[in-house]
């Protein structure tokens, strides 16, 4: 019962309008409101990959099988992918990425700058624990996260 909860509590923060579907503009939102910038075709090809009635929105169902697809183990190359990506985000090797390097971090991710508010967005959105930095166990359980690196490693 807490997973379906906090799955319709997932589904909200990207249903923007409250209409019962994410559209491909409210995932481009939910994504780069915390600093994750790609190109449009590349969410546009993650974004048709899981919905799946091809109508423009994905409604909860196809939400809930992106989020299993995401944390299961035939996505175990994007598990690997984190890791790396933590680690080479990760530049003094404590598990741990501060502001600075969360910043230059997205920028050899995504080719773009971030600003300082992006950043900060980022943190307080990730920061389970309130640090001030991103854990890797607090990287590498969102969701967020995991849509990011599907994506570019799509």
């Amino acid at each position: 019962m807490a997973d379906a909860a906090a799955a319709k509590n997932m589904f909200a923060f990207f249903d923007e309008n409250n209409d019962g579907g994410i559209s491909l503009e409210e995932l481009k939102e939910s994504m780069s409101g915390v600093g994750v910038k790609f190109s449009e075709e590349e969410v546009t090809s993650f974004f048709n990959r899981f919905d799946t009635d091809s109508n423009g929105v994905l409604d909860f169902n196809e939400f809930v099988a992106l989020s299993m697809a995401l944390s299961s183990t035939k996505m175990s190359s994007t598990e690997n992918a984190m890791a790396q990506l933590f680690a080479s985000i990760d530049k003094d090797g404590n598990r741990s990425l501060s502001h600075a390097e969360i910043r230059e971090g997205i920028a050899n991710f995504t080719g773009q700058d971030a600003n300082d508010d992006e950043i900060t967005a980022l943190i307080k959105k990730l920061d389970i624990d309130g640090d001030g930095e991103i854990s890797y166990e607090e990287f590498s359980t969102n969701i967020l996260t995991k849509i990011a690196v599907a994506i570019k490693n799509q």
